[in-house]
Order: structure tokens, then sequence, then C-alpha cells
């Protein structure tokens, strides 16, 4: 049985799974692009020799000409940096949608991520527009008109100018095409790093409006993110309108009630005869003091 926890959780970090890759294609192409030129300069010098015609009018396939290659990095440089920190942006954001996934834990660690995943990206995405609407600028208002501007001092031109410039004029310099498109693919795959840049945004909002949107983000309570359908705690305003659960009575009961009670019937006793003659009345007689003098011993006087 397929765990759906486990299937969004993919489904979030799978922007990253897109940001890591071009982040480190742009990288590598730009790498490659700098060594097919490096591999037909002289030694450790800036000087290229170009074979074919002189000036527009002339066929001539055998002369040569020496170019000293002025190269302005600003938009290489730029372009690499890019793709460095989009990549570190991709990690901090793989590790912002791990920690986001689990409702538990502390609020403020959340929001750091959170907060990181969403400035960062926005940052990547800001980088990848505005450095491609500048180096294209820059590429298009640069370039020989003819074969004269070849040799001439002081040209100083983008690497991408350079490579695309020797195949246009001279296209039997087999080694140009392949690095003038290379160089062009670095600069237009700064679109797909900023759509995944997006992509990566898009995850990191619905983790955010999982815990409460905006209002979490600023500092808010939010929602409970542990629970379904569970409002948040509102301690000032009204109490929120939770859905009645069931209601239990106690059935009642049915108590006797009260009893009369008789009292009970005397035993009948039998009735017991009435003597004929009263009993007789026997008189007490008092008796005399103990120690007085009897009727023979008292005195008799005359």
């Amino acid at each position: 049985m397929q765990n759906p926890n486990g299937i969004r959780v993919l489904f979030l970090l799978s922007p990253v799974a897109f940001l890591l890759p071009f982040a480190t294609l742009v990288f590598i192409l730009e790498r490659i692009s700098q060594t097919l030129l490096n591999t037909q300069l002289h030694g450790g010098s800036r000087r290229i020799t170009l074979y074919g015609p002189t000036n527009s009018s002339s066929d001539a396939v055998n002369t040569s000409t020496d170019v000293l290659l002025s190269i302005d990095y600003g938009p290489t440089l730029a372009i690499l940096g890019i793709s460095v920190f989009a990549f570190i942006v991709g990690v901090l954001a793989a590790c912002g949608i791990w920690e986001l996934r689990r409702v538990e834990g502390s609020p403020g660690i959340q929001r750091f991520w959170a907060w990181t995943a969403l400035v960062a990206n926005v940052v990547v995405v800001g980088l990848c527009v505005g450095v491609l609407a500048w180096a294209s600028v820059v590429q298009n208002g640069q370039g020989w008109k003819g074969y004269e501007d070849v040799g001439v001092y002081g040209q100083r031109y983008t690497r991408e100018t350079w490579v695309c410039q020797i195949d246009k004029f001279y296209p039997q310099q087999d080694w140009a095409g392949p690095a003038c498109g290379l160089a062009k693919a670095t600069r237009f795959m700064l679109i797909p790093l900023a759509l995944s840049a997006i992509l990566v945004m898009v995850s990191a909002g619905i983790l955010t409006r999982d815990r409460g949107g905006a209002k979490w983000l600023f500092g808010g309570r939010g929602r409970y993110g542990g629970f379904a359908s569970v409002y948040e705690m509102n301690l000032h305003g009204p109490a929120p309108p939770y859905p009645p659960g069931p209601q239990f009575f106690p059935m009642p009961q049915q108590y006797p009630g009260p009893q009369q009670y008789q009292m009970p019937q005397p035993y009948p006793y039998p009735a017991q005869p009435q003597p004929a003659h009263p009993p007789a009345q026997f008189q007490s007689t008092p008796q005399a003091p103990k120690g007085a003098a009897t009727a023979g011993e008292r005195a008799v006087f005359s």
C-alpha cells in the first residue's frame, strides 16, 4: 500500500531535482566553452591566428591574421555565479522542504526554512532574468562588421561574441562552431534555471499555506498542522463553529412509587376464664423497728 504523505513529499521535492541539475549543467557548459577557446590560444597568451581573407573583397584563404583577444568576463562570471548560487539555494531548499514536511517542530525553525526557500529562490529568479537580459543586450551590440575589423587592436568582446564571430567569418575553424553553440546554450539555460526556482517557490508556498499562509509566515499562530480541518485558537473572538458531536442523554429510569404499608393485625389469643371469687386481700403487718422492746419487756408502772 502506498504512503500518500511520502508521494506528496516526493512531489514537493521534484522541483529541486530540476534546479540542482540545471545549475550544474550551466557551470559545466560554460567550462567546456572556455576550454575549447583556450586550446586555440598560443600558450599562455591571448593571441589566436586566423587563416582567411583580410578584407571583404579578397578571397585569399592562406592569409593569416593574429588577433589579440580582449575578453569581457562580466557576463561569464555572472552566469557562473548564478549557477553556484542556484546550486546552494537548491540544497537549502531541499533541506527546508524536508523540514517543513513535518507538522511538529519549532515554529521559529520552520519559519526560517520557509523564508530561506522563498527569498533565496526569488533572488535566483531575479538574477537569472537580469543577467539573461544584460548578456543578450551586450551580445547583440557587439561583433565585427567585416573582415577589416578582425585585426583592429583594442576590441573587447565577451567570449560568446569572440567565438561566434570567428565561426561566422572563418567557418574553417571547426572548433568555433561548437564553442559558439555551447556559449549560447549556457546563456539560455538561465531560463529553465529560473523556471525551476519558481517551482521550488511553489512547493515552499504549498507547505506555508498548510500552516496558515502569510499570517503564519509573519509570526502568527496559523492553524494546527497536526490535525485536519482544525481552526486556530481564538482567545478573544467568538467560538469557532465546530461541527456538533454526538449527544448523549441519560435514559429515564423507572423507580417504584411509595408503597402503602398496613399495620399487622394482633394475633387472636384465647380468652382466659375469670375466677369465681376474687382473691383474698392480705394486709401487711407493720414490723417494729429492730431493737425496740416487746410488750412483755415493757416496764409497767403502777
